[in-house]
Parts: structure tokens; C-alpha cells; sequence
């Protein structure tokens, strides 16, 4: 009950994520669009550093999911360690993948940190929630994202992830005993 309350205050969660370095995708993207202007190699430099910035923040995402998934992993059982087994290895290859675009840009990518201040998880239904706590955070960055990305083909990569990351909590939902689809659109809560 404990983490259930955690889970369903707004503030507390904030305060998770920024505690554990995480900010929306995005975040300080519009910063760096709002430094383009003059010539066009300027412009592509901008919008590479503002990929790149928003490509991190995402991978930084990734890095909390897949702690989360690593250390909620022995309270799992049965089926749900199947799957969050099959969710962990999801996450690190959506790490991978926008890891390999930020050094394909000419970035370095994030890397994850040393330990993360997950509030503590006693149950298998503790685990569950903050995995849907974290893919709802993930799905609310990736569609914060979206329009900030410079190409058609990084929107395409960031878009694959966001729906990957809604079939997790649509999933997770099922697991918890909630209705699977509760609404029409999954916008994930930042």
C-alpha cells in the first residue's frame, strides 16, 4: 500500500524522476532549437544537438526502465518474470538503438548511472506499478519528443518506441487486474 501511494501522487513522482536524473526527452531540446538561425550548416548543426539532446534524455529512460525491470525482478513470478524478462530485454535494445543514433550523429550517448533511488518495491504488485509508472513516463517523453526531432526517420524510431512502451502498460494493466484499453489514446503522464 505504501508504494501504491507513491505511485498515485503526481509530486512524488516528479520528484522521482528528477531525483533520478531523468527529464522528458525533450526538455532542454528547446533550448538548443532556440540557439539555430543563420546559415543552413548551423541549422543542421542545431538540429543534430537538439536530437542528440533529446535522443539522450530518451536513452536516460531506457536506463530507469531497465534498472527497474533488473531489480523488480526477483519479487517476480511465474509468467510475470517471463515477461519482465522479455520487457527487460526490449528496453535495452530500444537503449541500444538510440544509443547507436547518438553516436551516429556525433554525439555520446548517455550512459546509466551508478544506482537509482527507485522507491522500495516489496511485491510482485509493487513491481508491477512502478513498471507502469516508468513506461507511462517513457510514453509522456517519447510523444513530447516527436515534433522536436529534425528527420522523418528518427520521429519513425522514437514513434516504434512510444507504441512499444504502450504495449507494456497495456500489458502491465492485465497484470495488475485493470481493464487493458481504459481510454482511447495512451498519452503516458509526465
Amino acid at each position: 500500500m505504501e508504494f501504491e501511494r507513491f505511485a498515485l501522487d503526481p509530486v512524488s513522482r516528479r520528484r522521482f524522476f528528477h531525483a533520478s536524473g531523468v527529464a522528458t526527452a525533450g526538455g532542454s531540446a528547446a533550448l538548443l532549437a532556440a540557439c539555430g538561425g543563420g546559415s543552413g550548416k548551423s541549422q543542421n548543426k542545431a538540429a543534430t544537438e537538439t536530437d542528440i539532446a533529446v535522443l539522450n534524455g530518451a536513452i536516460d529512460l531506457e536506463n530507469t526502465a531497465i534498472a527497474a525491470y533488473t531489480a523488480g525482478a526477483p519479487l517476480l513470478k511465474g509468467e510475470l518474470l517471463k515477461l519482465g524478462r522479455e520487457f527487460l530485454g526490449q528496453e535495452k535494445e530500444h537503449a541500444d538503438a538510440l544509443s547507436t543514433t547518438v553516436t551516429q550523429l556525433g554525439g555520446h550517448p548517455s550512459r546509466p548511472k551508478a544506482a537509482y533511488d527507485f522507491p522500495r518495491v516489496r511485491t510482485q504488485r509493487d513491481v508491477l506499478l512502478l513498471a507502469n509508472m516508468i513506461e507511462h513516463e517513457a510514453i509522456a517523453a517519447y510523444l513530447d519528443a516527436l515534433p522536436k526531432l529534425s528527420s522523418p526517420d528518427l520521429r519513425a524510431t522514437v514513434a516504434s518506441i512510444a507504441t512499444n512502451e504502450a504495449e507494456h502498460v497495456s500489458v502491465l494493466l492485465g497484470a495488475l487486474g485493470r481493464p487493458q484499453v481504459p481510454t482511447a489514446f495512451v498519452a503516458g503522464s509526465a
